[in-house]
């Protein structure tokens, strides 16, 4: 990496960092790119050479997680198309990319869960990750588009996430993301053959 790449790489981190810090103290709305540079020590136009808006410091790698859940399950062992078998790859994939790749990871978790300015784009975020792993299923299938049942079982698993990571980010709430992700996807498979019962 080049020192204008490292230069680069720095000043997006002190954005991040800035960012969350200002979200977290006063609040996501009330907080202002202005206040944001201001105590990141760059400039409006570095800013937004790096952010179209201050949502998306917090909805910077959505795309990047997308291809990456889809290729976690696109390498599951288990070839079955169910719960079970995608189970252990998303709580690896939450793992890795949610969590050994940002140490604030939780900390932008929680603002994405709880601030309602943000539900909007964390809907499309989920809706992405959706179609990433049903066209995941749909490549397994030898198939040109997802097909019910591929958009359904990528339902559930993006839903198991999104319960796993609703629980961590609670204060208080476990630290271990893998553990609460393999948890959502046990009591959803315990729930739904309790239904067939």
């Amino acid at each position: 990496m080049s020192q204008r790449d490292k230069n680069r790489a720095r000043t997006r981190r002190d954005i991040e960092t800035a960012s969350l810090e200002l979200f977290e103290s006063q609040g996501y709305h009330a907080t202002t790119v202005e206040q944001i540079t201001r105590l990141a020590g760059c400039s409006s136009a570095t800013f937004f050479r790096h952010f179209r808006s201050k949502e998306d410091v917090l909805f910077a790698n959505d795309e990047a997680a997308a291809v990456e859940l889809a290729r976690f399950v696109q390498e599951r062992s288990d070839r079955s198309q169910t719960l079970g078998a995608v189970a252990e790859p998303v709580a690896m994939f939450a793992q890795s990319f949610l969590v050994e790749a940002n140490s604030d990871a939780q900390r932008l978790t929680r603002l994405v869960m709880t601030t309602r300015e943000l539900e909007a784009r964390s809907l499309r975020m989920r809706l992405k990750w959706e179609h990433a792993v049903a066209r995941a299923f749909c490549v397994e299938d030898g198939r040109d588009k997802p097909e019910f049942d591929h958009m359904l079982l990528a339902s559930l698993t993006v839903s198991c996430l999104s319960t796993a990571l609703w629980h961590w980010q609670e204060p208080g709430g476990s630290d271990d993301i893998r553990h609460e992700t393999k948890r959502a996807f046990d009591t959803a498979q315990r729930l739904t053959a309790r239904g067939v019962d």
